[in-house]
This record gives structure tokens, sequence and C-alpha cells, in this order.
């Protein structure tokens, strides 16, 4: 399964220089842009954790990007501390980033494998499931039951520590150039979801939970599937997804699908924080 913040998995190719000082914009209460260059750091509260920050790093999954130097880093952990946090938890980094990251005092916090499918042939699903509309024309949101729906069973999948909420959930919508999401019924209740977005010619996965009531039911692979078709059906070359090393049932699902491991891992980085 995929874990909450790396639901905005976006590819970007951009490797332009960073540039020089901390760029405050769109600041709000305690959340904002804290660094805008040819990379973004972006600070909002950890869901059901107002005192721990989620720093979101634009391009980071990039295996060859370069984070800006260590004081500017420094930067981004001291204006997390002003805008009184006690800790901080990123979205998944590549190896680079989390090294640079290390020297400004982060430690891992959650190792992630990396599979990738490839669109040679198309898709074989086993069970067809209708997606969830928007509630909205020109809106990626569906209708607050189904929203509700999703996160209720977001949160029993993945526990408090890692749930979405309502912002996460727009995050993983928005993640993407184009999304869509399927849902799994059993008897009239929601039993599980699938998040699949595009951007350019690549397709990504970006949260996937069933309801541990129907695990181990090949829901997961039916929701799985029916993404991937739709991935598929838009030309995309390949999809892109991730979960954590230790959860052998998701690597099963996925590698079962087509889905092979690539040769480096994301890491979620967190650090404490001066008060």
């Amino acid at each position: 399964m995929v874990p909450a913040i790396s639901a905005s998995f976006r590819y970007r190719g951009d490797q332009s220089h960073y540039g020089h000082g901390v760029s405050l914009v769109e600041q709000r209460s305690r959340a904002g842009v804290i660094w805008s260059g040819s990379t973004t750091a972006r600070a909002r509260p950890w869901p059901e954790v107002p005192n721990r920050a989620a720093l979101l790093i634009g391009g980071s999954h990039n295996p060859t990007v370069q984070l800006p130097d260590t004081p500017i880093l420094q930067s981004w952990v001291d204006t997390l501390s002003r805008w009184g946090y006690d800790s901080v938890r990123t979205s998944p980094v590549a190896p680079i980033a989390a090294t640079a990251l290390s020297a400004v005092g982060f430690n891992t916090s959650q190792k992630l494998t990396l599979l990738e499918r490839s669109h040679t042939v198309p898709v074989v699903v086993t069970q067809p499931l209708r997606s969830a509309r928007p509630r909205f024309p020109m809106s990626r949101m569906p209708s607050p039951s189904i929203v509700e729906g999703i996160l209720r069973i977001d949160r029993v999948a993945f526990g408090d520590e890692w749930m979405m909420d309502q912002q996460t959930f727009r995050e993983a919508l928005n993640a993407t150039r184009r999304a869509r999401i399927f849902v799994s019924h059993d008897d009239g209740k929601l039993t599980g979801f699938v998040i699949a977005g595009i951007t350019d010619s690549y397709g990504f996965i970006q949260r996937l939970a069933v309801h541990p009531d129907f695990q181990r039911h090949g829901v997961a692979s039916s929701l799985v599937q029916n993404s991937l078709s739709w991935i598929h059906s838009r030309g995309c070359s390949s999809t892109v997804v991730n979960t954590e090393v230790s959860n052998a049932a998701a690597l099963s699902i996925y590698k079962r699908n087509g889905f092979v491991s690539l040769d480096y891992n994301l890491l979620v980085m967190e650090r404490q924080l001066s008060a």
C-alpha cells in the first residue's frame, strides 16, 4: 500500500540551478512555500498531528535531483521552528536528497520500494470497476459521501500515523495532470479505492487502500488492474508506484500485475525541531 504523503509523487525532470535565499510566499497559519526555485519546498501540518510539519519537496523522488546547499536546508528547518512546529517529516525523497537532508539532522523514518510497470501490452482486467466521478464539472473531487468513505477506509488501512485527511486527499488528486479514482463495493458498501494519475506519458498509482475486512480477496488486484487499464488507454509508456519495503502483501500484488522494482528506494525523512 502507498503511504499517505507519497500520494504527491509527481514526475519532474528539471535540474536547473537553485538560486539563492529563501522565498516565503503563500504563507498562511504555519503553512506555505518556504523555498521557490527549480524545486519547491512547501510546508503544512501533518494530518491529525498539528505540531508536526509535513515538508513536501517537489521533484525530490528523482534519483539525480540536487537539493540546495546545506545553509539553505538549515534555513528551512529554522523557518519551521519559527512557525511553532516541534518536528518535521518529508515527502518521499531519493537517496541523494536524503543524504543532503541528513546533513541538517534528518533521519530515515520510512523506507519505500519504488516499482515500475511498462505498458508494452494491454492490461487484463478480471473485474471491471466504476470510477468515482467528480461531483461538479471541472472538479476532481467526488461527492462528500464518497470522500468520507475513502478517508474512512484509508484510516483503518494505514492507521493514524500515515492516514490521509481532506487536504492530503486533494493533494493526491492534484499531484498529476489527470486523475481518476476507482472504487470497489460489496453489497453496496465501499471496500477499497485507488487514486491513479497521469502526467505527460507517465502513469502513477498515488494511493491504494482496502478495508481490512476485504483484504486478500482480490480487491486490491482488481483496483490496480482497473487503474493500469485506464493509464494504458491514455497512451502512457509506464506506471510507477511505491510501497513500504516491509509490505510483502502490496509488493506481491504489484509484482503479479507486472511491476518490477527499480534500483533505488525512496526515503521519508524526519527530525525533531528546537523549541
